[in-house]
């Protein structure tokens, strides 16, 4: 999924983003949305109120270090 011009992929740990210098690994696509919105600042078109609510829940790092 391509958003605020970065690409968000699922894997088998959780969801990551291809935003330079973000080695974390997000516990669904939302967080991993709001991620790329706190990194960029603002929300982009997509910022409803549900997603929101989600917040930001890190489950471990691309290079398999936990949280």
């Amino acid at each position: 999924m391509k958003y605020r011009n970065h690409m968000i992929y699922g894997s088998p740990q959780g969801w990551i983003t291809t935003v330079p210098g973000d080695n974390n690994v997000y516990k669904t696509h939302y967080c991993a949305l709001n991620a790329i919105d706190k990194a960029l600042g603002g929300f982009g078109q997509m910022g409803c109120a549900k997603r929101k609510n989600y917040g930001i829940t890190i489950v471990g790092k691309k290079d398999g270090e936990t949280a």
